[in-house]
Parts: structure tokens; C-alpha cells; sequence
């Protein structure tokens, strides 16, 4: 069994800020014993604007909050994930037109020498109107429109999952992928014993559906779901839900946050965020996903001569 933490921050706009939080959680998690840290989405930052949001952007080659956590990685011999907003290399093609503002919202993942073993860049961008509720006058609210591609680009492609000691295969996802169970399928059909969804969830969606969305695919895909989480108040207008959860193949839960509706001493727990944030501990044991699959052996009762392979066209790279 390989021990690890899953973790709960609050960013803000302040990335010198946020990569200290980020450290003060992995050093704090390192020092109990663990041997990996998943951090949230968009763990570098969070901005006030898009304006904002691409200036504090930059190719992962110059990237403040990735180096320093790459130093980190090396430093303590341990396995980091977090989110990441990132811009294309000097040889990457570009496709934006001139003067666009939008950057990827990154999922990176740093081995325990320093180095990148892989960059995914979120595929399914959060563009919804969410109704909001009524007032206490009895007027309905226009919903409320998020359009994450009006700031972010989406990505291009999936990235296999990647093999880590101790942890197996790690699929990596990030936020609103939790929804497309295509994805799911795919990464575990090339392997995946791990799923991954830092996430940075809204309030309305965080109490409806997170911790039911994130169960379900631990129980129907029999992988470990890994979910950090952003928490709190960001700036006046954005606040994410929380909840930092984990569960095991069977769906049992192994580890979960507070979310802003939970109870607790305001003051207290602003300190805590101020400072660093919260994790918990917890154990990944692969022989309870083979021992899942083999209970329930769903891999060989599928029936893709009525309903064909998801992903069946992926490039030969990813098959290999």
C-alpha cells in the first residue's frame, strides 16, 4: 500500500501566495508519510478577470508555480498533481488568433526527481447556465451564465495514464470531465487504476452533484477516485465548494473535507486557508482493484459487438 494526500486550498490572484500554501500542504502531508499530494485545479491561481487570468499565464518552460513545485517534488523524493493555467511553448503551434486572451487549464503531473511526467489539458469546458433560486420577493433570477471557454481553450487530446510506483496507472481528468463517462472509459481501458479530478466546483453543483458524481464513477469504473478540491471565497465573484473527497473501487469513501456549508469557527478555518489549507491521508492498495474487477468483472461482460469501443479511432501512441 502507498500512502497519500488529497488536498484542499483556497487560491487566490497571488501566485507567490499560493505556491507557498501549496508547499506548507505538501511538506505537512511529506512529513505524515505520504509519498504522493494531489492538489486542486487551478492551485497556481485564480484570477479576477481574463485580462488577469492571461498575464499571470505562461508555457510550463516559465511557469512560476509548476517550477516550484517540480523543486519541491525533487527536494522531498514525492509525487505532486495540481492544476494549472499554462500557455503554448515557443515551438508549440497556436491556433488562437492574435490578441486572444484564453490559456489551458491544465492538470500536470511531477515525479519525485523534478521532472514532468505528464501534461493533460482539459477537453470539457464548463459553459452552463445555472438557474438560481428565488428571491425572497418572489422574482426569478436570470440564470447565471459560466463560460470557462471564454478564458480557456480547450485541449486537444487525452494523455495515456501514467505509471507511477506504488500507485499503478493514474489517469489524469480535471473538474467538469467528472460528467463525460467517455473519458472515463477510455482511461481505463488503457489501464487506469487511479482517476484524478482536481476540481474547483461551483456552490449550486458542488451540494447537488459532486460527491454522488465522484462515487458513481469509483463504483461503475471499480478505479480509486482521487478529488482535491479549491475552498471558499476567491475574490467577490467566485467561490468553489470543496469537499476534497476519495473513494476506493467498491465506492467506499475514504476520506472527505469540509465544504463551505459545514459547520465549524469561521475564524478558525479562515486561518487554516490563510495559511496553507487541509489534507487527509489515506491508502492506495491495488489488489482492491483487481479484487473489484474480479468480483465484478465488468471488462469482460461488455458487449461492444452491439455497441462498439469508445475511443476505438485513439491514436496508435495511446493504444501502445
Amino acid at each position: 500500500m502507498t500512502k497519500v494526500a488529497i488536498a484542499q486550498i483556497l487560491s487566490t490572484h497571488d501566485v507567490k501566495h499560493n505556491l507557498a500554501v501549496s508547499a506548507k500542504v505538501v511538506r505537512d502531508a511529506v512529513a505524515e508519510g505520504a509519498k504522493a499530494v494531489f492538489l486542486p485545479e487551478a492551485a497556481d491561481f485564480i484570477a479576477r478577470s481574463a485580462d488577469e487570468t492571461f498575464q499571470l499565464s505562461a508555457p510550463l518552460s516559465k511557469h512560476e508555480y509548476t517550477q516550484g513545485l517540480q523543486a519541491l517534488a525533487k527536494e522531498l523524493g514525492v509525487v505532486i498533481s495540481a492544476g494549472v493555467h499554462d500557455l503554448p511553448e515557443a515551438d508549440e503551434k497556436d491556433d488562437e488568433p492574435e490578441g486572444s486572451l484564453r490559456v489551458y487549464n491544465t492538470h500536470v503531473l511531477i515525479g519525485t526527481e523534478g521532472q514532468l511526467l505528464a501534461r493533460y489539458r482539459k477537453i470539457h469546458l464548463f459553459d452552463v447556465e445555472l438557474q438560481q433560486a428565488v428571491g425572497a420577493d418572489g422574482v426569478v433570477p436570470a440564470p447565471k451564465r459560466t463560460g470557462e471557454s471564454d478564458r480557456v481553450r480547450p485541449g486537444k487530446e487525452i494523455v495515456a495514464p501514467v505509471a507511477v510506483d506504488g500507485l499503478g496507472k493514474i489517469g489524469l481528468e480535471i473538474c467538469y470531465d467528472l460528467r463525460f463517462p467517455e473519458l472515463h472509459i477510455i482511461q481505463t481501458r488503457l489501464g487506469a487504476d487511479i482517476l484524478t479530478f482536481p476540481s474547483a466546483f461551483t456552490l449550486k453543483t458542488g451540494k447537488d452533484h459532486w460527491a454522488t458524481l465522484l462515487r458513481g464513477i469509483a463504483i461503475q469504473f471499480q478505479v480509486y477516485v482521487l478529488a482535491s478540491a479549491q475552498y471558499g471565497a476567491h475574490n467577490p465573484q467566485r467561490s468553489s465548494w470543496g469537499e476534497a473527497l476519495a473513494f476506493d473501487p467498491w465506492g467506499r469513501q475514504l476520506g472527505r473535507l469540509r465544504s463551505v456549508e459545514d459547520d465549524g469557527d469561521k475564524a478558525a478555518i479562515d486561518k487554516v486557508y490563510a495559511e496553507g489549507g487541509e489534507y487527509f491521508l489515506t491508502d492506495i492498495d491495488l489488489e482492491a482493484v483487481t479484487g473489484t474487477r474480479k468480483q465484478i468483472p465488468l471488462a469482460f461482460q461488455k458487449r461492444s459487438d452491439i455497441y462498439g469501443v469508445v475511443g476505438k479511432e485513439l491514436p496508435p501512441h495511446l493504444i501502445e
